[in-house]
């Protein structure tokens, strides 16, 4: 039995936001859902703490968190080509911190995020973002097409 879908919040495509406008779009109009504030605090803590780190790269945000159904249980994301802004400033502790941070089941467990990270080669790229596109792009239908968010860190 497939998951029922919930209406959209983004039209067909790719969307570039900020954090920012990611709560103008996915947690302000929900005032009374206090799981989407939770939910949006640990991806802002995440991400904050990566651009602290010097880690850069891409998000795609997806999920029951970019429509209306009440009290998503996660994010789901996939973080593209993360790079170190600097890496000679990268300590020791810093590294293992960003190891943590990427790590999957510390990513789910901590801040509630379905994470994919995703470093393809260069004659990957149009591959790997078209199986992802694929995959975010459509209702659990299959059928009818969906957006999702783009965050650059």
């Amino acid at each position: 039995m497939q998951k029922p879908d919930f209406p959209a919040l983004l039209k067909p495509g790719i969307h570039p936001l900020t954090i920012e406008a990611l709560y103008g779009l996915a947690v302000a109009p929900f005032p009374k859902d206090s799981r989407r504030a939770e939910l949006y605090e640990k991806l802002k803590l995440w991400v904050a703490t990566l651009r602290a780190s010097g880690v850069r790269g891409r998000l795609w945000l997806d999920g029951s968190f970019l429509t209306e159904k009440v009290g998503p249980s996660d994010i789901d994301c996939i973080f593209w080509s993360p790079s170190w802004v600097d890496e000679k400033n990268a300590t020791p502790q810093i590294k293992a911190e960003v190891s943590k941070l990427l790590d999957r089941a510390y990513a789910e467990t901590i801040f509630s995020l379905d994470f994919y990270m995703e470093n393809p080669a260069p004659d990957r790229v149009l591959h790997r973002e078209a199986y992802w596109r694929g995959m975010l792009g459509f209702c659990h239908d299959r059928v009818t097409a969906k957006g999702f968010a783009e965050i650059a860190l």
